[in-house]
C-alpha cells in the first residue's frame, strides 16, 4: 500500500523528483564517466610502465667507466642497472627526420615494447627495431632498411620491429605536439655501434629509495639527476590526467549540493501537504517508524536508480570521448577505460546523504500525535527584522515588501536556486573561460610575441660557418633552446633556457600580454617558472645545463610572461659573459625555404606551428563541450524544477492576490521578479568562484604551459545572457499558469 502511494506521489510531483533522480544521475556519470577515463588510462600507462621495467632514475655522470658504475652498484638501495648510448639523428629519408637512437647494453630498464615484427635482439648487429608511429607516419615496415646519419657519419640498418617506449609516451618533437612524421626513435643492439668500445652517456636506475640521491651525491660526480616523476615523458602524461580528473571531481560537486536541497526542499513539502493523509495513517496503525522509512525511501529509491545507471552509462560512454585526441598526442599499446572502487564509495556517499536529508525533511512530523497531524500545519511565521525597521523598506513598494517575506519565508528553497544558479555560472564560465583563454594563448603565441614566418631547425653537428650562412641568407634571427634546471627555495624545475637577441621577429610580453624590453645584461624569468618556485623580480635563482654539473647563480632581472616555454632568457653576450656557449639550435625567418639547405634538418612553417596548437587544444576542447553540456542540462533541470516547486508553494498566496482584485499582469511581475532577483544573485556570486575554478584548472595543466586568466565582457555577457535568459523563460511557462488559478480550490487545499 505504501510503495503505491510512493509511485503516486512521484507521479504527480515528477518534475521534482526527475530532477533529483537526474542530479544522481548525471553525478555519476560525469565522475564514473571522467573517473573511468583517467583510470583506465592510469592502469594503462601504470601496466606499459611495469612491463617494460620503467627506469627510476636517469643518471648521466660527467663519465662513464667500470669504477663509475661499481660504486653505483655499491650502493646498498641500486635493485638494478643499464647503460645506454642515447645519440640524435637524422634519417636518410624524405624531409629528413631526426631520431633519437638507444644503443642499450641489454634491454632489462625502459625496454622496448615490440608491437609487429621480431622481439628485440641484443646479439643483432644489423637490425634496429623502430618507433611504430615514425614508421606508419613514413611508410616504413618491417624488413625495410633504414639510413641514419650522426656526426658525419652514418649506418644502415634494416628493420627488424616496430613498437613503443615507455620513455616516449609523450615526445615533444620541435615543435609543442608530437610530430611522429618529423620525429621518431630506434634500439638498437650495443653491438650494432661503430666502434667496440661504446661511448655510453646515460645510466638506466631502478631503485624505491627516495633518498637515493643523497647517497650517490657521496659516491660519484653527475650532470644531471633525473628521477621518474621529473622525466619529460612522465611530468606532461601525468599532469593531463590530473587535469582531466579535476574535472570528473568539479562537477559532481556541484550536481550533489543541487541535488541534495532539492531533495530536502522537495520532500519537506510533500510531508507538509500531506499532513492529513499521515494523520490517517498513524491513526490506522501505522507506527511513527514505518511512516519515516516510508518517505525516506523516496529519496532512496531515486538515488541508487540513478547512481546505478549512472556509474554504468559513464563508464561506456565518457571514456571514448577522450581517446581520439589523448591518443593523437600521447601513444600507449592500448587505450581503455577503467573501474576504480570510489565510484562506489561516492555511490554510496551520494545514497547515504540523500537519506539522511529526506530524514531531515519527515523527522518531525513522525514525533507528532495522531490528532495534531490531522490538522494543518500553522503558517509560518515571520517577525520584523532590522531591514523591516529601517526607512528603506517604507519606501519599497509593495512588490519587494511581498517577495523580501516570501524569500524570508523559504529560505531553503530560495537558497536551492542560488546554488543552481550559482552552479550553472560557474560551470558557463569556466567553459566560455577556457574557450576564449585558448584563443587568446594561440593569437599571443602566435601574432602576440612570435611574428616570424619560419622555424629553420638546424642539424646538430651543423658548423658555425653554416650557420651564420644561413642566418645571413634568409635574413634570420639565431635562436637557442636548451634544457636546464633551475632551483630556488628547495624547489627545482625542469625549464628551458633561451637566448637571441634583441629581434623584430620575437616581443617579449608581461602577464598581461603587453610588450615588454627584456635585459641586454640581466637574467629574465618566465611567470609560470617564478609561481612555481615562489621568487620575483631581485631575487637569485640557481641554474644549469642538462649535461653540465656547473650550476650558475643568477638574480631575476625581470620577470615575463610565455604560454608555451617556461625558463629564463639571456642575451647572447650575457650567456657567453656567464661562461657558456650560445649554440643556436634554431633560426627564425620570415623568408621562404625552398630547397634543401646543408646544415637544416627541418622547417616549420606558421600554418603548421598554428595547426600544431589547434591540435594540442583538442582535449581541451572537449573538457569545454563537457562543461557547456553539463551546465546547459543542470540551468534546464533545475530551473524547471524549482519553477515548479516556487509555483506550487505560491499557489495559495496568489491566489489570495487574485481574490483581494490584483490584475494577473501584476502577480505575473510579482511572481517572475523574486525568481529574477535569486538568479541575479547566484549569477554575481557564481562569477569569482567561476574565476576561481577556471584558475585552478589552469594550474593543473601543466608546468609547461602558462594560462592567465582575463575575463571579458564578452564573457560574462554570454553567461548573462543564458543564466538570466533560461530563469526568466523557465519562470514565464509557469508565471503563464497565474490565470488558470482556480481561487476556490486553491484556497481550499490550503484549508485542508
Amino acid at each position: 500500500m505504501l510503495f503505491k502511494k510512493m509511485l503516486r506521489d512521484m507521479k504527480e510531483h515528477k518534475m521534482q523528483f526527475i530532477a533529483i533522480f537526474l542530479m544522481s544521475f548525471l553525478t555519476l556519470l560525469v565522475f564514473a564517466g571522467v573517473g573511468a577515463e583517467v583510470a583506465g588510462v592510469q592502469q594503462s600507462v601504470d601496466s606499459f610502465y611495469e612491463d617494460t621495467n620503467m627506469a627510476d632514475v636517469w643518471l648521466y655522470p660527467n663519465e662513464i667507466n667500470n669504477q663509475t658504475i661499481q660504486k653505483i652498484m655499491d650502493i646498498d638501495t641500486t635493485d638494478d642497472m643499464e647503460r645506454q648510448l642515447v645519440l640524435p639523428t637524422t634519417a636518410d629519408i624524405v624531409d629528413d627526420p631526426s631520431v633519437d637512437l638507444h644503443f642499450v647494453e641489454n634491454n632489462t630498464i625502459a625496454k622496448y615494447y615490440p608491437m609487429d615484427g621480431n622481439e628485440f635482439d641484443i646479439n643483432d648487429e644489423k637490425g634496429i627495431w623502430l618507433d611504430k608511429r615514425f614508421a606508419e607516419a613514413n611508410n616504413l615496415k618491417v624488413g625495410d632498411n633504414i639510413k641514419l646519419k650522426f656526426n658525419g657519419t652514418s649506418i644502415e640498418k634494416t628493420i627488424r620491429g616496430l613498437g613503443y617506449s615507455p620513455e616516449y609516451v609523450y615526445s615533444q618533437g620541435d615543435s609543442l605536439l608530437p610530430d611522429f612524421k618529423m620525429h621518431g626513435f630506434g634500439y638498437l643492439s650495443y653491438k650494432a655501434f661503430i666502434v667496440d668500445d661504446v661511448p655510453y652517456n646515460t645510466i638506466l636506475i631502478k631503485t624505491d629509495d627516495m633518498d637515493y640521491q643523497s647517497k650517490l651525491d657521496e659516491k660519484i660526480n653527475y650532470s644531471t639527476y633525473l628521477p621518474f616523476d621529473d622525466h619529460t615523458s612522465v611530468n606532461q602524461f601525468q599532469q593531463e590526467l590530473d587535469q582531466h580528473n579535476m574535472i570528473g571531481n568539479l562537477l559532481p560537486i556541484i550536481f550533489v549540493a543541487v541535488a541534495l536541497l532539492t531533495l530536502l526542499t522537495t520532500m519537506t513539502r510533500i510531508v507538509n501537504n500531506q499532513r492529513t493523509q499521515i494523520g490517517t495513517l498513524k491513526a490506522l496503525g501505522f507506527s511513527d517508524r514505518t511512516l519515516t522509512l516510508h518517505y525516506v525511501s523516496y529519496g532512496f529509491y531515486l538515488t541508487v536508480v540513478g547512481c546505478v545507471l549512472g556509474l554504468i552509462i559513464g563508464e561506456l560512454t565518457i571514456p571514448s570521448l577522450f581517446f581520439p585526441s589523448m591518443s593523437a598526442f600521447y601513444t600507449l599499446p592500448s587505450w581503455k577505460g577503467g573501474f576504480d572502487i570510489k565510484f562506489v564509495y561516492i555511490s554510496l556517499i551520494m545514497i547515504v546523504l540523500s537519506t539522511f536529508f529526506t530524514y531531515l525533511a519527515t523527522k518531525n512530523i513522525s514525533k507528532e500525535s495522531p490528532a495534531s497531524t490531522l490538522m494543518p500545519k500553522a503558517p509560518k511565521f515571520s517577525g520584523q527584522g532590522l531591514f523591516e525597521k529601517s526607512k528603506l523598506w517604507n519606501k519599497m513598494g509593495f512588490n519587494g515588501r511581498w517577495n523580501y517575506r516570501d524569500i524570508k519565508r523559504n529560505k531553503v528553497r530560495s537558497l536551492v536556486t542560488i546554488v543552481s544558479i550559482i552552479g550553472c555560472t560557474l560551470l558557463l564560465i569556466t567553459a566560455f573561460g577556457m574557450d576564449e583563454g585558448m584563443d587568446d594563448l594561440k593569437s599571443w603565441q602566435y601574432g602576440g610575441i612570435n611574428h616570424y614566418d619560419n622555424q629553420v631547425i638546424l642539424e646538430d653537428n651543423v658548423t658555425s660557418a653554416q650557420i651564420d650562412d644561413i642566418t645571413k641568407k634568409y635574413d634570420g634571427t639565431q635562436f637557442m633552446n636548451q634544457q636546464i634546471e633551475i632551483k630556488a627555495n628547495g624547489i627545482s624545475q625542469t625549464s628551458s633556457l633561451l637566448s637571441y637577441n634583441k629581434s623584430d621577429l620575437i616581443t617579449p610580453t608581461d602577464k598581461n600580454m603587453n610588450p615588454i624590453d627584456l635585459p641586454e645584461d640581466g637574467v629574465s624569468l618566465t611567470e609560470k617558472t617564478s609561481e612555481i618556485l615562489g621568487v620575483k623580480k631581485g631575487d637569485t635563482i640557481e641554474w644549469h645545463l642538462y649535461g653540465d654539473d656547473n650550476w650558475t647563480s643568477s638574480k631575476i632581472d625581470e620577470i615575463y610572461a610565455d604560454p608555451a616555454t617556461q625558463g629564463i632568457t639571456i642575451r647572447p653576450n650575457k650567456l657567453e659573459e656567464l661562461g657558456y656557449n650560445f649554440t643556436p639550435n634554431m633560426i627564425l625567418t620570415n623568408r621562404d625555404i625552398n630547397s634543401r639547405v646543408d646544415g637544416v634538418s627541418s622547417v616549420n612553417n606558421f600554418g603548421d606551428l598554428q595547426n600544431t596548437w589547434d591540435n594540442l587544444t583538442e582535449s581541451a576542447n572537449i573538457m569545454i563541450g563537457v562543461l557547456l553540456l553539463f551546465a546547459t542540462v543542470l540551468s534546464i533541470v533545475m530551473l524547471y524544477s524549482l519553477g515548479v516547486l516556487a509555483f506550487t508553494e505560491a499557489e495559495r498566496d496568489l491566489a489570495t492576490l487574485k481574490v483581494v482584485g490584483f490584475k494577473t499582469r501584476n502577480i505575473r511581475r510579482l511572481f517572475l521578479s523574486q525568481n529574477l532577483i535569486l538568479s541575479v544573485i547566484g549569477f554575481i556570486i557564481g562569477i569569482p568562484i567561476g574565476y576561481y575554478v577556471l584558475r585552478l584548472l589552469m594550474d593543473y595543466s601543466g608546468s609547461s604551459f602558462y594560462y592567465p586568466i582575463h575575463y571579458s565582457i564578452r564573457v560574462i555577457l554570454i553567461v548573462f545572457v543564458i543564466v538570466i535568459g533560461l530563469s526568466i523563460f523557465v519562470n514565464l511557462l509557469f508565471s503563464r499558469k497565474i490565470r488558470d488559478i482556480d481561487m476556490v480550490e486553491s484556497l481550499k487545499k490550503a484549508r485542508d
